[in-house]
């Protein structure tokens, strides 16, 4: 079967990331990236072999050499670009989160349909071996019915704290939450269900006024509790635990992870150890490329409607604590 053409919308740092285990690959090649600065643009064309530089994203998006565009640039930028591309019957694959805002993601979803193409979230840990081989075991029912979920996901920036950076900007959609709550929240979906009962969360904000940390719990209607926290300036092991009726699983490094022990009452613990390459997104693209080969719009494990269901919590969250973006309005 052909092998769908990807382009890469940026020439920034991700990229440099995303390219490491790209020759792993099987349904798709790249064939083209895109910069606001060609000469950007030309240079990872160069570092990375791939055959078409483009110096504005509407040239890619005109591009008869591209199926499936990656939006990889900040988070306010992603709703703008990925219409574009998907206004010139570009399929889009969009780095997390999907948007800054829920009415974006659902305005990202509509001009999907509109346009008959495919759209989904680049939320890598659904497609990494180790989590879809952990969910299979939690559907089998390994520790029982899934009572608590507790995560943590931080990093400390020390004196490196840069008003200016990506993550700490506004104007940028900065803060911890979009930046790394997202990780954690999805796979509490993902194990619970899109639609908590209850949510409540606490955050502490920077001068600039987003969230340099912020806690989250939530209550579904089955009465399972998941409670996690995200932040920039604290450090943690990044770990996840699921707690069961029969057992609960340790899942360290849950973002990429390659291991996960399985403990449950009077047997001997369980670790499943899984080979991952430097940085596993190419099984995120695989999987996009075999649902656009089998005519489908949406994935089944990264459904639109979750996405969605994450960016209006996300939204609730950051307004409840006063944190808007400019330009955005209360809701």
């Amino acid at each position: 079967m052909k092998k769908i053409r990807l382009g890469i919308v940026s020439a920034g740092a991700i990229v440099a990331r995303v390219m490491k285990d790209m020759h792993l690959l099987e349904n798709v090649e790249i064939t083209a990236i895109a910069a606001r600065d060609l000469k950007r643009a030309q240079a990872a064309a160069e570092e990375y072999h791939i055959p078409n530089a483009y110096g504005s994203y509407l040239e890619m998006a005109q591009s008869s050499e591209v199926d499936l565009a990656y939006i990889a640039t900040p988070h306010n930028f992603h709703a703008e670009q990925a219409m574009l591309m998907m206004r010139h019957g570009k399929h889009v694959i969009c780095e997390k989160p999907m948007s800054i805002n829920h009415t974006e993601v659902q305005r990202m979803i509509d001009c999907a349909r509109e346009n008959g193409v495919f759209l989904m979230e680049a939320m890598w840990t659904r497609f990494q071996p180790c989590i879809r081989t952990l969910m299979q075991m939690l559907q089998e029912g390994v520790i029982g019915q899934v009572r608590n979920i507790f995560g943590e996901f931080s990093w400390s920036c020390g004196d490196n704290y840069d008003p200016a950076s990506r993550l700490f900007d506004p104007t940028l959609a900065g803060g911890a939450l979009l930046d790394l709550g997202v990780y954690p929240l999805m796979l509490c979906m993902q194990i619970l269900g899109s639609e908590p009962e209850t949510i409540q969360s606490l955050c502490r904000k920077t001068p600039e006024g987003v969230d340099m940390s912020t806690s989250v719990q939530m209550q579904y209607p089955n009465g399972a509790i998941a409670q996690f926290f995200c932040g920039m300036d604290a450090c943690s092991n990044d770990y996840m635990q699921i707690f069961g009726t029969k057992g609960y699983i340790r899942l360290p490094g849950f973002w990429r992870a390659d291991t996960f022990t399985l403990c449950v009452e009077g047997q001997d613990d369980q670790v499943f150890t899984f080979d991952l390459p430097n940085e596993p997104y190419h099984y995120e693209f695989d999987h996009a490329a075999a649902c656009i080969q089998q005519g489908l719009l949406e994935s089944p494990v990264m459904p639109h409607a979750e996405s969605l269901q994450a960016s209006k919590i996300c939204t609730e969250i950051r307004h409840k604590h006063g944190i808007f973006y400019p330009g955005e309005v209360g809701e």
